[in-house]
Parts: C-alpha cells; structure tokens; sequence
C-alpha cells in the first residue's frame, strides 16, 4: 500500500516583539527553510530604488544615510511614535516584501520543500493571514515579554509599552492562530513545544475550504 504524498503548506510565523519568535524560527529552521520577511525587507529598502524613492517622499532624505545605507534607528524612532508613519511604511514596504517571499516560498516548494515557513510580526495587523495554510503564534506573558526586551535592548519601560502598543496583545493572536507556542518557561520547554508542533504540521495536508 502507498501513501499519497502530501500537499506542500506555507505556514505563517508570528509573535511579538520579546515573545521568542526569532528563536523559534531559528530552532524550525534547522529542519525547515524559514524565510524572514524582516529581513527581506531590509534589502528590498536598500536595493529597490522604487521603494527607496517612496520612502525619501514619505519620511525624508534622512531615511538613508550618507553612503546610501538605510538609517534604521531613524525610521524606527519615526514610526514606533506615529501609528499613521507605521501605516504608510507598511503600506510602501509591505506588498514587494510580500511578492518576493511567494516567489521564494514557491522555489523551495518546487525544490522539494515541503512545509516552508515565513516569519514576520505582523501577520494578523496587516491582514495577510489567509497567504498562509496554517499560522502559529509565538506568545508570552506580558510581564515577561517587557522585562525581556528591556534587558535586550536595555530599554526603559515607556519606550518597550510604545513599541508593543503598535502589536496585538499575545492571547488576540493565539486566539487568531491555528496553533500558538508559549513561551513562558525553559529554553529546553521552548524547544519541546515547537518540536511537537511542527510534528503536527508535517503530517497535515492543505485546509479544506470551509
């Protein structure tokens, strides 16, 4: 008797700032190709001189620096203040971001890939969660999540509940999510939960239309 092959999935990675979304993928991606949409963004901004253009008219000629590299610190200081300056970002960086991760995830698909996994922040906020076949959603206690980040970024408090407040709260995208990680304990209980996880998605096949 043989079985029928599998389906190949695209499954959507998100979680927080201070949540362990980035060590989550990191531990999926020593099995599974992750593509981060972060930090395709970030060469879509210094190499598309379309997108480079739009940011200049949008934000000023102090979006780049003087040898042409992107001023990250500036743009962030911009937009984690400004809710309509992170909508306009997102409305000028988001869609080629998007484009190129499909073509990506549709080489690996064609390679032989068969769960590919995209990880990006924002999947819920700006609306793209039906791109993917399954999401799962990376998730901490909120007290935990801001005492993380700010012993990483050796931020004060404010300046960490400014940036969360632009995110949705943890337990509105694992209620969004078809499977959350929380990540409230061990690196060792980290690993457990996403190794058991990811078991269940590579025995799923594609969503059947409801």
């Amino acid at each position: 008797m043989t079985t029928r092959p599998q389906a190949s999935l695209l499954i959507g990675l998100t979680g927080s700032i201070g949540s362990g979304k980035s060590t989550v993928a990191a531990l999926i991606g020593e099995e599974y190709p992750v593509l981060d949409t972060d930090r395709i963004a970030r060469d879509i901004m210094e190499s598309d001189e379309a997108v480079r253009a739009s940011l200049i008219e949008r934000f000023g000629m102090q979006t780049y620096l003087s040898d042409g590299t992107l001023d990250r610190q500036f743009l962030a200081s911009l937009v984690f203040e400004d809710t309509a300056k992170l909508r306009a970002l997102n409305a000028i960086v988001h869609p080629p971001t998007m484009e190129r991760v499909m073509i990506q995830a549709a080489k690996l698909h064609a390679e032989g890939k068969r769960l590919v996994f995209v990880e990006s922040a924002i999947i819920f906020e700006v609306g793209i969660e039906e791109t993917f076949d399954y999401t799962v959603a990376v998730v901490a206690e909120t007290e935990l999540t801001i005492t993380r980040i700010m012993e990483r970024d050796k931020s004060d408090r404010d300046a960490v509940l400014s940036r969360l407040r632009h995110q949705l709260p943890p337990e509105e995208k694992s209620g969004l999510a078809d499977f959350t990680i929380r990540n409230n304990g061990t690196l060792e209980d980290l690993k457990s939960a996403t190794a058991s996880i990811v078991l269940i998605l590579s025995r799923l096949g594609k969503r059947q239309p409801s």
